[in-house]
Parts: structure tokens; sequence; C-alpha cells
């Protein structure tokens, strides 16, 4: 599996290359990109071609290129891509279809001053834009990997009860059993203070259920499946438990344009809310072979 990083030279950038090498499974290649400002004197591709190695960027920029090599655990294949460009997203995004891709990976969301995690400008835009899957690492996501021996433990895919849940499962399922992992299907049911659903959804457990059974037939795929409730969304995301090296798998919004990228308010709070990496899947997103 081929995966491109949208490298930053901090913390943020260590966290995406361990999610990466985690969700690539062994034997996976690692594309690093760095993408700069377009008007920056450095104004080539890196690396090949005449960059003046004697410029400090282009000083830095082999700097940031052995530091990010070094992160990358063994088992695993990587190397450097640096790239002035007019818009960080739309780099990333060219860089991974020229390279064929499977996702893009990013760093943690950076926590908010409220207690959440917010993503920041470059990963909004990517959500909005992004025709592949977008993964995000999670604040102490790292420390997970670690425990887990820097593997996925588990593949967890939310589902609702509007259109789009195939892509998304079938996406889950297909990480799942790249490494031999467990796959979990949940669904959020919001109760009201009676403690049973709420009466002006649809969406009682049994018939969610119902659905991921058919879903999961149609599919001939076999899972775990849970029906997580509470009073809100936070009080049932609250009630999940996580294994080590877990990833949640979500899709984008039913308005989102074909293939692309857009997140819906329930998926919105849970990039705020979920303790582990994301890995947001395109509306009618298809999987493809692995490039070469």
């Amino acid at each position: 599996m081929r995966l491109l990083i949208g490298y930053t030279a901090d913390a943020r950038g260590a966290e995406a290359i361990a999610l990466a090498a985690a969700l690539g499974g062994p034997g996976a290649h690692l594309d690093i990109a760095i993408v700069l400002p377009e008007h920056t004197p450095f104004s080539a591709n890196y690396p090949g071609g005449d960059h003046g190695y004697s410029s400090i960027l282009a000083a830095r920029i082999d700097a940031w290129a052995g530091e990010a090599l070094a992160l990358v655990p063994e088992g695993h294949t990587a190397r450097v891509i640096a790239r002035a460009v007019t818009s960080p997203a739309a780099g990333l995004i060219e860089l991974a279809q020229e390279t064929g891709a499977r996702a893009i990976v990013l760093g943690g969301r950076k926590r908010h001053v409220a207690g959440f995690f917010a993503p920041g400008t470059v990963t909004s835009a990517l959500l909005h834009a992004s025709p592949l899957p977008v993964a995000m690492s999670a604040p102490g996501a790292v420390a997970a990997l670690h425990r887990a021996e820097g593997k996925l433990g588990r593949v967890t895919a939310f589902v609702g009860t509007r259109p789009g849940a195939r892509a998304v499962v079938q996406s889950a399922a297909d990480v799942a059993a790249a490494q031999g992992l467990e796959l979990r299907i949940i669904s959020l049911v919001a109760q009201d203070a009676s403690g049973q659903p709420a009466p002006e959804r649809d969406d009682s457990s049994a018939a969610m259920r119902a659905n991921i059974e058919a879903l999961l037939a149609d599919l001939d795929l076999g899972a775990e499946i849970s029906i997580a409730s509470g009073n809100n969304l936070d009080d049932a995301i609250g009630e999940i438990d996580w294994k080590d090296g877990e990833i949640a798998v979500v899709g984008s919004s039913r308005l989102a344009r074909k293939h692309r990228l857009f997140l819906g308010s329930t998926a919105q709070r849970m990039l705020r809310t979920l303790p582990v990496p994301l890995l947001v899947v395109p509306r009618n997103h298809h999987t493809q072979e692995p490039a070469s």
C-alpha cells in the first residue's frame, strides 16, 4: 500500500508517520510530503533537479527530510518529496494523485481551549476537497500505537441510517482484511429522557442492527456489531471501549459532491470527540488496487 503523508517538522509530523506506517502495514511505501508556500526562495521540486543546495532553505529541507526518514519504522520504504505550492491542501491532493496514494495521512488534531479536538486549516480544507480518504491522528495516538508495537489493533466503522454506509464499511473491511484485524461496526442512537430511542428518529437499536446485518450479508463480511446509545453524541461515544492502535472510519456527508469529502454535523462532532485516529472516506468511494 502507498500512502502520502502531509509532514510538518514537529510532533504532529511524527504522529502522521506513525499512523501511516500502522495503517499501511508491513511493506507499505510512505511518500512524505513537505509543501512550502509558492513564493518561498525554494521554487523547485525535491529531490531531483537544480535546487541550489547552497541556500539555507534547501539545507533546512535536507535536515527535515533526514529527520522524517529516521522516524519511518523498519519494514517500510519511504521517500521525501518537497514542493512549492499555491495551496497546501491542493498540493497534497496533487501529490497523492501523482504518486497513486491510497490515502492522505495527517498529524493529530489540535486540542481546543474548550477541551475538544479541532482540525487545522489544511486538514479542514482537505476534508472539503479531497477525492481520497483522509486519515488523521489524535492526541495520545502515538503512545497507543507504541503500546500496540506500532500496529493497528482493530478497525471500527461508524454507520448511520442514511445512504453511504456501504463505502465506509467496505473501506474499513479492506483495512482490517489487509492486516488480519477484527472489524467492528457501530451505530449511535440518541435517547430521550426515558432512556428510549428519541421518538422523532427511526433508528431503534433493533432496526439499526438489522440494517447492519443486511449490509454485511450483502458484502459477504463478518463483523462485531455494536449499538452505542446516550443522551447525546458525546455520551454515546463515551460508552465505547477502544483498543490500543484502534482506528475509526467514518463517511463524508450525503451533501458532498460525488467522490469528494465533506463532513456532516455528526461526523464533525465525532472528529472533535473521538480519542482515536480517524479515517474519513469520500462519498461513493471505490477501493482501488494499490499502486506499485
